[in-house]
């Protein structure tokens, strides 16, 4: 590689900054091609893999702010740096062609280096997931020789670990969609996405499956192509999501049926749910009606698999908390995303999309996000454990996750069966007294729209109904006996149970009055809670009655929060 070129670019700045980049630059660009140079030399022995992380780090993120920077999104732009490596420039041609010979070399020497090879596939992934750089990054041999290369499972790159064969994927995708005629853009998905499929379907379309699936080499085709799946979803934009879509439900059903032959092998069920995570994750909120249901209905039939399997299966061994972690976390975070589509919803915006969904009327829907969450509910809530609540992320995971079913669903919260909806409530119940701040934060706004329902359904012999009384009990003595980070969540908690049960609510505060023996502590509770509640009218859902509340509970907390504690 020439620096001839680079070196004759006129970057001549009063802006010092600019000027400095400049010569960062160059003094990156150099080491790098001394490095490259040292491993065409076969001196790879004498090198840092640190070095070259180092290398990639800077390279990254330059790419990302400073290469074919769109000048239409600012007032003004540095015309040396636009001239250099603007739209249209010879700059930017040169040193994206090099950036991306920098990447191949890497991946061919560096490949055992995990962490190396990664932050070098991050770099492709930058190359390519902005289209002005992704159309000169295509017009590159070297870019469609490393694409044959790999969707060949060709080494070195198959040596590469799983999670970078998974980035290298996901940047491959996204050069498909970068500006080509109808032909080339034929050819490259031939080249890239016609091999995987055809080699995962002539696999599990074999026979003799069931009984060669357990050799090594049929796992690791297996994994290979479930890790493909992941970079693919991975690869989903706006423009693309059509396309990657089709082509990826198409794969859906037969990593089901995968659940069955892999029961027992833990770390392909979990990569198998992880396909399913992946897709929900990052398509859901661009689907419309017709195709979300057709991804529901693939999400239920799995997790209808995943509980059979899971009925019959014995686990004995040491890691069988674990395995269990991993599962309950990725079928949480699915069912999170499923239900991210109630309130981050771009499919509108998405012509083709709406006008496929078109003609499919809603009546005909048979399978809703409800449903799917519902019953993934079912299967969590009889696993989870205190035992398994002491994973931090997993915990986390599970109480956003029923936070976000209280919010979204409450109606359907009475309609549990009665052991899963007392799980329910104890798990409430159990992050409020017993977990981090945040997790009783997350409790606390779940009783509020618990609390409404109750309102709206008028009932007063309900489970639900009942349960909130007892919540009335912790949430008054979170706020009067105990401190805590969480007043603002606790108050409208607080406020919306007052106003279901208020016969409750004056009984607790003439109980806490009528155990005071000191006549000025007496006194300091009797007037704020008189100050509290001091408004003629009863308390109701009124959404200004609410917000008068909140600002005479923030001073009641101020004048008496704590008081209790001190005695």
């Amino acid at each position: 590689v020439s620096f001839g070129f680079f070196s004759q670019v006129s970057f001549k700045s009063n802006c010092p900054v600019l000027y400095s980049c400049h010569r960062l630059l160059s003094a990156v660009l150099r080491t790098s091609e001394v490095e490259s140079r040292a491993t065409r030399a076969s001196l790879t022995e004498l090198l840092s893999p640190q070095m070259g992380k180092d290398i990639m780090w800077f390279l990254r993120r330059w790419s990302k702010t400073y290469l074919l920077v769109d000048e239409k999104l600012y007032e003004q732009i540095s015309i040396p740096l636009s001239t250099a490596f603007g739209v249209d420039t010879e700059g930017a041609q040169w040193i994206v062609g090099y950036l991306l010979e920098k990447v191949i070399n890497n991946l061919s020497v560096w490949s055992s280096e995990t962490e190396l090879a990664n932050d070098t596939v991050e770099l492709l992934v930058t190359l390519v997931e902005k289209r002005e750089r992704a159309n000169i990054v295509v017009q590159c041999e070297s870019w469609w020789n490393l694409a044959k290369q790999f969707a060949s499972r060709s080494p070195p790159l198959h040596l590469l670990s799983s999670s970078v064969q998974r980035s290298l994927m996901k940047a491959l995708v996204l050069g498909g969609f970068a500006h080509m005629d109808a032909d080339a853009k034929q050819q490259y998905w031939a080249e890239v996405l016609h091999p995987l499929q055809q080699r995962f379907l002539n696999l599990i379309n074999q026979e003799n499956f069931a009984q060669i699936s357990q050799e090594e080499a049929v796992k690791q085709e297996i994994v290979a192509t479930l890790e493909a799946l992941c970079g693919i979803a991975e690869a989903t934009q706006i423009d693309n999501v059509v396309s990657l879509f089709s082509f990826l439900m198409d794969f859906l059903s037969s990593c089901i049926g995968l659940m069955e032959v892999y029961s027992n092998t833990p770390e392909t069920i979990n990569l198998i749910i992880e396909v399913f995570v992946e897709v929900a994750h990052k398509q859901i909120c661009y689907l419309g009606e017709t195709k979300s249901m057709k991804l529901y209905e693939a999400c239920l039939t799995l997790l209808q698999v995943y509980s059979k399997n899971n009925q019959s299966r014995k686990r004995s061994d040491a890691t069988a908390e674990e395995d269990q972690y991993q599962d309950l976390l990725l079928i949480m975070e699915l069912l999170t995303n499923l239900l991210s589509k109630e309130f981050i919803d771009f499919s509108d915006t998405d012509d083709v999309f709406r006008n496929q969904d078109q003609g499919t009327p809603a009546s005909s829907r048979t399978v809703s996000a409800a449903d799917v969450v519902l019953y993934g509910v079912n299967i969590v809530l009889p696993l989870m454990s205190q035992d398994l609540l002491k994973f931090p992320s997993l915990c986390n995971q599970y109480y956003k996750l029923i936070t976000f079913i209280c919010e979204i669903f409450p109606e359907k919260i009475p309609q549990l069966p009665e052991d899963l909806f007392k799980s329910l409530m104890f798990s409430l119940e159990l992050g409020m007294t017993s977990m981090s701040s945040e997790i009783s934060q997350l409790c606390l706004e779940a009783l509020s729209p618990l609390a409404e329902q109750c309102a709206k359904s008028q009932e007063k012999d309900t489970p639900l109904f009942i349960a909130t009384r007892h919540f009335l009990k912790l949430v008054f003595d979170m706020l009067v006996l105990q401190k805590h980070n969480t007043e603002m969540a606790a108050g409208e908690a607080f406020y919306t149970l007052v106003c279901l049960h208020q016969a409750e609510y004056s009984e607790l505060v003439e109980t806490l009055l009528s155990s005071q023996r000191d006549a000025v502590i007496y006194q300091r509770l009797a007037d704020a809670f008189n100050k509290l509640t001091a408004s003629s009218t009863p308390p109701t859902m009124d959404r200004k009655q609410k917000v008068a509340f909140l600002k005479s509970l923030e001073e009641f907390v101020a004048n008496v929060g704590g008081l209790l504690c001190m005695k």
